[in-house]
């Protein structure tokens, strides 16, 4: 989720969140696939539509679209492959939200609100 979180960023999440927040919230989620706990930007949430493999998809009432910030050329840079987002395990199911990520507590020169969106380079 670079350059919006980093390595060793402490942050505050709101667990108590019900359904899918905004799109551009950053969340916190149990990946579909069996992964581990992830954490990504809601791009579309329930009944809206995203644009894939040269159609769209329509997300489910209880579905969002998660990206990564990061670009995958960033990515390719770092030594990594393409980000691992909904792009790569489709849709993600209200039942795999942890909570929604608000604040950074630490590092001290990071404190702060979340950013709610960076440009994709």
């Amino acid at each position: 989720m670079e350059p919006a979180i980093l390595a060793g960023d402490w942050l505050l999440i709101d667990p108590t969140v019900r359904e899918w927040p905004r799109n551009g919230s950053v969340v916190v989620f149990h990946e579909p696939d069996g992964g581990p706990l992830a954490i990504k930007r809601v791009e579309a949430g329930p009944g809206e539509r995203i644009p894939f493999a040269g159609g769209y998809l329509v997300m489910g009432p209880d579905e969002a679209w998660l990206t990564a910030d990061a670009s995958t050329v960033a990515t390719g840079a770092a030594g990594l492959g393409p980000p691992i987002d909904s792009h790569r395990f489709g849709p993600v199911s209200l039942q795999h939200l942890v909570g929604r990520a608000f604040f950074r507590y630490a590092p001290l020169g990071r404190l702060g609100r979340i950013p709610p969106r960076y440009p994709r380079p």
